[in-house]
């Protein structure tokens, strides 16, 4: 089996390196990027099996990249996070219409995060859309 693929992208190298580390300890390949311009560079090279996308970020927000993201016919089953650290319920749901899988809400503790991730990208395994 191939390592899983993590792409993080937030505007914050902390982050980065926080979720990065635990992705990495988990066995993933991560790569990152720091707006939602160099999202797609990185999306077409890295091809992730899961997106980590802060919401508030320069140039391209997060929303947009998810819709651009589920709209590609290649992309569109990669598993998507959304984190925000201001976020509300309404636009949780929002998020999710638009093709969000899940909406966290910072700040992360990275261990859980990829706790979910992993779980996820198994149910999906076992569900045989990969």
């Amino acid at each position: 089996m191939d390592r899983r693929k993590a792409l993080i992208v937030d505007d914050s190298q902390a982050i980065i390196d926080a979720l990065g580390g635990a992705f990495e300890e988990a066995g993933y390949d991560v790569s990152s990027a720091m707006d939602g311009e160099e999202v797609f560079r990185k999306m077409a090279s890295a091809n992730p099996d899961v997106l980590l996308l802060d919401i508030y970020m320069p140039k391209l927000n997060g929303a947009d990249v998810c819709r651009l993201v589920k709209a590609h016919p290649h992309w569109k089953k990669t598993h998507l996070v959304l984190m925000s650290s201001r976020i509300s319920d309404r636009e949780i749901d929002m998020y999710r219409r638009i093709g969000a899988d899940e909406v966290l809400k910072k700040p992360l503790d990275p261990a859980a995060v990829v706790a979910l991730v992993d779980k996820a990208l198994t149910r999906k395994a076992l569900a045989g859309h990969h």
